[in-house]
């Protein structure tokens, strides 16, 4: 895409556009305007509907746009949401009308690209790696760039615009959700624990799988309790790599924070792994110099490890010498 940007061309740009894109349509001039006019020139809508209509060698515009109206019906129940989320009805049809096709055509190869773009529309939108999935999923990346859902990216491999990333998400998963969701989370955690976080070469390697963990973590929230162990352990690695290479605390303790959110979820508040997690957090706060907000974090590890382990437990006495090292930081 030459233009992504969500703002509309002018008629004859986005005319021209059309009839570069699907050459069966070229002498079309009336049946081009009339769908221009339909998705009011906006860039992302026409290259989707260009892009769709070429793969599926529809005939004229006039027969794109009789198939979108039949689509019409269907998509009602969801106008409330769309209202809602502010999306323009007329892209969310467009979005709609590909995936759908996708769908109903039932082969191998659709199939597979409905999958990939679903756990696609859960991470970052720029630089969507091959790295990040089996071999046998991104082998139908083709698929979903000949539909103009996903380009080139600069950045390498391939970029998701993320209007269309949340068009899939919120509003054409269904009961898929959770499992595109957990299949992103466990890639994400396997690729985080094997990163070696004593090594500085790493860092551009490490900040790429980090930006996808921060895109997959926000829409994780409210994960089931089984999927919850999986993005604990994900966000504590993730802020590992953001304090210890990168030396991004800010979104290192964003991180830390999902990940005692999660575990509590999953364990209980009073679980020895939220006692853990309090540390990392101290940690933080201590390499920062915020020394009031590293001993309340250790205060609340030391507190449940307390109750769960004892007082004689090694884990609490080196708590115990965490919290001695920060008094002897400020001299008491």
């Amino acid at each position: 895409w030459e233009k992504l940007a969500l703002e509309g061309m002018s008629e004859g740009e986005a005319c021209a556009w059309v009839r570069r894109r699907v050459e069966a349509w070229a002498g079309d001039e009336a049946g081009v305007l009339k769908l221009v006019r339909k998705l009011e020139c906006l860039p992302l809508a026409i290259d989707q509907a260009a892009a769709f209509s070429r793969e599926w060698k529809i005939a004229t515009p006039e027969l794109y746009l009789e198939a979108q109206a039949k689509r019409t019906k269907t998509l009602e129940a969801q106008w409330e949401i769309i209202l809602k989320r502010g999306y323009p009805f007329f892209f969310f049809e467009v979005v709609s009308h590909t995936f759908m096709t996708l769908a109903e055509a039932g082969d191998k190869n659709s199939v597979g690209a409905i999958n990939l773009l679903k756990k696609m529309a859960f991470l970052h939108s720029e630089g969507i790696q091959q790295d990040l999935f089996q071999d046998e999923e991104w082998i139908h990346v083709s698929t979903l760039k000949r539909h103009s859902l996903v380009v080139d990216s600069p950045l390498g491999g391939v970029s998701m615009h993320a209007l269309t990333q949340e068009v899939v998400r919120e509003l054409l998963m269904g009961g898929s959700k959770a499992t595109a969701l957990g299949g992103v989370l466990e890639t994400l955690n396997a690729k985080m624990s094997k990163f070696s976080f004593d090594r500085p070469v790493t860092y551009f390697v490490g900040k790429r799988y980090v930006r996808h963990v921060k895109a997959a973590a926000s829409h994780a929230l409210d994960c089931p309790v089984r999927q919850a162990t999986v993005l604990a352990s994900l966000c504590q690695l993730a802020g590992f790599f953001l304090s210890t290479v990168s030396c991004s605390f800010a979104e290192a303790l964003e991180m830390h924070h999902i990940s005692v959110s999660a575990r509590s979820r999953a364990y209980g508040p009073d679980d020895v792994d939220v006692a853990n997690t309090y540390n990392n957090m101290a940690t933080v706060y201590d390499n920062q110099g915020k020394d009031e907000m590293a001993l309340e974090q250790y205060g609340k590890s030391l507190a449940i490890d307390i109750k769960a382990l004892g007082e004689d437990h090694p884990d609490v006495a080196d708590t115990y010498n965490n919290i001695a090292s920060v008094y002897a930081k400020q001299g008491k």
